[in-house]
């Protein structure tokens, strides 16, 4: 079974087999830790960095005590994985358990402590996703595609402010770019329990857009209004891109959904 089919299906649901009526709040709490670690993981494409080093010699667990509270975390949620394992029967969920220790111990082994922190209070929240870069035309994109010796698993990136979304097949050492309706879907999400709540009113699009760049710490996304139509503006701090788009961009989804008869 290849590394992404174990982290996104096998692994989370064991997590939830471990999840039972009899599960104690502080045994919840470092399941989902696990969970997080799964997701965090995942979604920035290190399946294949998690594979490597899971192929390497292993250090010893993290200790449970002392350091960061992120850290003392994580090193218990692993403690619990350990009992786990050793209660379960079956090789596959023993194999299963293993992953969850070692893709707790990653995180930490590969200092990422301080972002995995950051990540996790929003984790499951309906959000923009995490672009790893942005780029002027297609051609750009693919030419930082090709040139990388070892890009992540899968992710986004921006290309002319759109959303697009890279693959990698280390196996096959295949790699691709295709555009994604990633913020339409997002849009519909977000309102799917009607008009939401907005943050500011603009009376033009130059107004908003002087507003968002002025902003010292803006969200990763908020409504705003422009001319009495919704928008949303969008922040991707690691590439420091800002922008604000229509909501009528859906309709581009919608479209497409009727011409693929879904």
């Amino acid at each position: 079974m290849k590394i992404g089919e174990i982290l996104s299906f096998e692994a989370p649901r064991f997590i939830g087999s471990c999840l039972t009526e009899q599960t104690s709040p502080e045994e919840r709490e470092l399941l989902l830790v696990a969970r997080d670690a799964l997701l965090f993981i995942s979604e920035l494409g290190q399946d294949y960095r998690f594979e490597d080093y899971r192929r390497s010699l292993h250090s010893p667990l993290p200790p449970s005590g002392g350091g960061t509270f992120i850290k003392t975390l994580l090193g218990e949620a692993a403690g619990l994985m350990v009992r786990i394992r050793g209660e379960r029967h079956s090789p596959e969920e023993k194999e299963l358990a293993s992953v969850l220790i070692d893709a707790l111990k990653f995180i930490d082994s590969t200092g990422q402590l301080t972002a995995f922190e950051a990540f996790r209070p929003d984790a499951l929240a309906v959000k923009p996703p995490h672009v790893v870069a942005s780029f002027r035309t297609r051609e750009e994109a693919k030419a930082w595609l090709d040139n990388q010796p070892e890009p992540p698993a899968q992710g986004q990136v921006l290309v002319a402010g759109e959303y697009y979304q890279f693959y990698y097949f280390r196996e096959l050492n295949r790699r691709g770019l295709r555009p994604q309706f990633t913020l339409e879907m997002l849009i519909r999400q977000l309102m799917e329990e009607g008009p939401p709540a907005t943050v500011a009113s603009f009376v033009s699009h130059e107004e908003a857009e002087d507003w968002l760049a002025k902003q010292l710490a803006p969200p990763t996304h908020a409504f705003i209004l422009i001319a009495g139509e919704y928008h949303l503006a969008v922040f991707h701090e690691n590439i420091h891109h800002r922008a604000i788009h229509p909501i009528s961009i859906v309709e581009r989804l919608e479209k497409w959904e009727r011409e693929q008869g879904t």
